[in-house]
């Protein structure tokens, strides 16, 4: 037992010592050197050499205990970073994917909705004059030349940004209320009302599976709560090569963020697929041959009976 707590620990302190210490030491340096070269120094070598030069022949920073000191305060202020944008992260989770409705929401809600029906539009403008064309080429006993190959790329432009019309304020949202309707229409099961349960029953690689890329999703959260804090760093510093790998990070965590969800998605679709008979069946619910609407009825109300009642 003894043997395992150590192994734990030592995996414990080398997770978080990749995940929040080294990105916070290249933070703390990035302001430092901010600091120190400003924006019209933002390049100059010679400047920064002469910065370094200055600190390392110090006498305060030659005697063992001011090197420890400044030792001490650069990983205290590296670890302190570092606690800051993973609380940032799990803010930027939020953002991505709101718990409820609020006025931010809304007004990106509305944006998305004019930029959807804008697809639509164009899809249904194109399937129109391609069949109006049809129409008037086999009243002239002419060939129409196919247009599948447009009216395909239209449809995939429209439903690669929203299957339906958009009631949530992000893409990511979006794709996982997808996943909540299809669940609804294919098993008549609310998402969200079931998981739980089908996350006890599934098997441990499936766990896996579906927590690593939840992990990968917070690490995304995580890279563009770093990219927010260095453009902060630019704004005070004025050092702008800070701002410059500020919105690298940003883009970077919102594709990786993106990426992770597109996974997620058809993971929690077919957890739900593979394992909602035997959730059924632990449940109590006999489910013989397929999941149908008597049987998720039943589901329903043993998940729903009030806790006065059991």
């Amino acid at each position: 037992m003894n043997t395992f707590l150590q192994e734990l620990s030592k995996k414990a302190a080398e997770r978080w010592a990749a995940v929040l210490l080294g990105p916070g030491l290249l933070f703390v340096a990035c302001v430092l050197v901010g600091r120190h070269q400003g924006f019209t120094h933002a390049f100059d070598l010679a400047h920064l050499r002469a910065y370094v030069r200055s600190v390392s022949t110090d006498k305060a920073y030659q005697e063992p205990a001011g090197l420890v000191m400044a030792a001490s305060v650069v990983l205290f202020g590296a670890a302190v970073a570092g606690l800051a944008a993973s609380s940032a992260g799990g803010l930027v989770e939020r953002l991505w994917l709101p718990a409820g409705p609020s006025r931010w929401a809304n007004l990106l809600v509305r944006w998305r909705v004019w930029r959807w029906n804008r697809r639509e539009r164009e899809y249904r403008t194109a399937e129109t004059e391609a069949q109006r064309e049809l129409v008037r080429n086999r009243l002239r006993g002419i060939d129409t030349p196919s247009r599948s190959g447009e009216l395909r790329r239209l449809l995939l432009r429209r439903d690669a940004y929203s299957e339906r019309e958009p009631d949530q304020p992000t893409w990511m949202a979006q794709r996982m209320a997808g996943a909540t309707d299809r669940v609804a229409k294919r098993y008549r099961m609310d998402l969200a009302e079931i998981w739980p349960h089908i996350w006890c029953v599934a098997d441990s690689q499936v766990r896996d599976d579906i927590q690593g890329v939840r992990d990968t999703l917070a690490g995304a959260g995580r890279t563009t709560a770093w990219g927010g804090g260095l453009l902060g760093v630019a704004a005070v510093t004025y050092w702008w090569p800070a701002a410059a790998l500020g919105l690298v990070l940003l883009i970077t965590g919102h594709r990786r963020g993106r990426a992770a969800v597109d996974t997620l998605v058809p993971l929690v679709e077919s957890a739900v697929d593979l394992y909602l008979r035997e959730t059924a069946r632990r449940l109590g619910v006999l489910c013989p041959h397929t999941f149908s609407a008597a049987v998720a009825d039943r589901v329903t109300r043993v998940l729903r009976v009030p806790a006065s009642d059991t």
